[in-house]
């Protein structure tokens, strides 16, 4: 009878060393994945382009674009590639996108030019900044020559990816 006391307290600690084991074993597993290192495509894109449909024959469509050349483009409306399709960019173009943005000052953009006509189609460029969050602009009309032009630009270069050759074209 005097060792049914210890047969508890050894069955205690029998159990409750397996748990603190675990414990330990799974704090290492969330260690080790927390230290791998993101690609540039695992950190997401580095540009998102959108142009948004009208009461007429606008294109719409939106690309998310990686730093690889990668582009994620979802056809919606109007144009000749409908649903999601994943194209290529060479990188060098991305690159020079961005470095046209920066050129531009892109991140002194206001964040809407908007005439508040609800059949106008709009195009929105969102831009990773170099905290990692992105600046979004929509423009609609009323916009600036220098977001004017990079807006083009960009719309251009998308259009031809995309295959949107003779469409209407909302700018």
């Amino acid at each position: 009878m005097r060792y049914i006391p210890l047969l508890l307290l050894l069955s205690f600690f029998s159990l409750s060393v397996p748990a603190c084991a675990q414990k330990t074993t799974v704090q290492k597993t969330k260690t080790k994945k927390a230290s791998k290192k993101a690609t540039p495509t695992e950190a997401g894109p580095v540009l998102t382009f959108e142009r948004t449909p009208c009461f007429g024959t606008c294109p719409a469509y939106t690309m998310q674009v990686y730093a690889d050349g990668r582009v994620a483009y979802e056809g919606r409306h109007n144009v000749p590639l409908i649903g999601k399709k994943e194209l290529k960019l060479p990188a060098a173009v991305v690159a020079d996108m961005l470095r046209q943005a920066k050129e531009a000052h892109f991140e002194t953009f206001a964040t809407q030019y908007r005439s508040g006509v609800t059949d106008m189609p709009s195009t929105i460029v969102a831009i990773r900044q170099p905290d990692g969050s992105f600046k979004k602009v929509t423009a609609e009309s009323a916009v600036p020559e220098n977001v004017q032009a990079y807006f083009t630009y960009l719309t251009t270069q998308f259009d031809r990816l995309g295959q949107v050759n003779g469409l209407e074209s909302d700018k």
